[in-house]
């Protein structure tokens, strides 16, 4: 009915979290995720990452390994522990390229594992090829 007028509910933004203790790496992907109109969350370590998720529900969560307080590995096992956090998409961002690193991601449901340092422009790709296939997946 809307559409008739013109009007279209807009649909509300993909919200991304990134959780990295790296000042330069947080706000180059903040600064790149808001241009392409994605609503950002930070966390510096996985303590305040989980939180964070659980507090804000993310549709992606951007996350480093190795960071203080609980590493990413930890975050990753503990949000799919989980009821509200089985389902968010995780891209692992990370220095970390050991194959039993990628293996443990892997094994609590990634969508991606990329090393740094990455293109910003692939993982853009990335993080938008995750929200189409939710939609379809979802029927919108």
């Amino acid at each position: 009915m809307f559409d008739f007028f013109g009007f279209r509910k807009k649909s509300p933004k993909t919200k991304v979290l990134v959780v990295d203790d790296e000042p330069n790496i947080v706000q180059t992907l903040k600064d790149r995720l808001e241009m392409n109109d994605y609503q950002v969350c930070v966390a510096h370590n996985g303590q305040d990452g989980l939180k964070i998720a659980q507090e804000q529900a993310p549709d992606v969560i951007l996350l480093d390994v190795i960071m203080p307080v609980m590493d990413g590995h930890e975050m990753l096992e503990k949000l799919r522990q989980q009821g509200w956090g089985k389902d968010i998409s995780v891209i692992m961002l990370t220095a970390r390229s050991q194959a039993q690193d990628i293996a443990r991601a892997r094994a609590c449901g990634i969508e991606d594992y990329i090393i740094k340092p990455f293109d910003l422009s692939e993982l853009l790709e990335k993080i938008e090829h995750i929200v189409e296939r939710r939609k379809t997946t979802a029927g919108v």
